[in-house]
């Protein structure tokens, strides 16, 4: 009880001492770090759409940017970031902060874009089937967000004659639609599954908003169904090519 006494009446002489000076006693309190989490909407970022971002912060200091590996920033809203990527893959979702002696990482998210579903000739991408269904569309992609078949505007093919021979050049051609150029059909129809590989990259398809997308490339493969016993049946398929 005595030392609680004696701690107030230190606290009134030095109250008394500082308004007898005319000076204010100020009492300097650390603010809080700023500390911030990033959080996405789904497992992925699909291709076809420009995608949310949401950045929470808390702290003093809130100014900030927020930047995506092979992604462009669209608008913001709030503390929400829409982000337009233009190719499928994985993609970093990184926010800096703005100090004085500085940009300082404050966190950073991974995450994968996905495009959708590639059909070549009635084939689903990563299926096969023992039919080509040359009429129609040779290329398009499905949503599953839409709900809706996007069209493809453009595509390459690389062919290889005889994958056994080392000094052979490869044929490069292009289609400016979503069809297979007489050429490339030719192609298709003669390609001998123990010689010849192909593949079709930079194929670009169309968002509902008008804006370009290119998607995975794909490899086409032909094997013999080793099921049909009686015949010789071909079957065709289309896979992701990995990189």
């Amino acid at each position: 009880m005595r030392g609680f006494r004696i701690f107030i009446l230190l606290l009134s002489a030095t109250a008394c001492r500082a308004q007898q000076s005319g000076k204010t006693v100020v009492f300097k309190v650390r603010a809080q770090a700023t500390e911030c989490s990033i959080r996405c909407e789904g497992d992925f970022f699909p291709l076809e759409i420009v995608n949310p971002v949401h950045i929470e912060l808390k702290g003093r200091n809130k100014a900030i940017k927020v930047v995506a590996t092979g992604g462009q920033l669209m608008s913001v809203k709030g503390d929400t970031y829409y982000f337009r990527f233009t190719r499928p893959g994985a993609t970093a979702i990184s926010v800096y902060l703005d100090t004085p002696t500085g940009r300082k990482l404050l966190a950073t998210k991974q995450q994968l874009v996905k495009n959708p579903d590639i059909y070549f000739c009635g084939i689903r991408v990563d299926s096969s089937s023992k039919y080509l269904n040359i009429r129609g569309s040779n290329f398009y992609a499905y949503s599953d967000y839409y709900k809706k078949e996007l069209p493809v505007i453009s595509f390459e093919m690389y062919y290889v004659d005889d994958t056994l021979r080392k000094k052979i050049e490869p044929v490069f051609l292009r289609s400016d639609t979503c069809m297979l150029s007489p050429q490339m059909k030719r192609i298709v129809f003669s390609f001998q599954p123990n010689h010849n590989y192909m593949y079709f990259h930079n194929i670009i398809c169309r968002v509902p908003d008008g804006s370009k997308r290119v998607l995975d490339p794909v490899e086409f493969r032909i094997v013999e169904d080793t099921a049909n016993k009686e015949k010789v049946t071909l079957v065709y398929s289309i896979r992701r090519k990995k990189l």
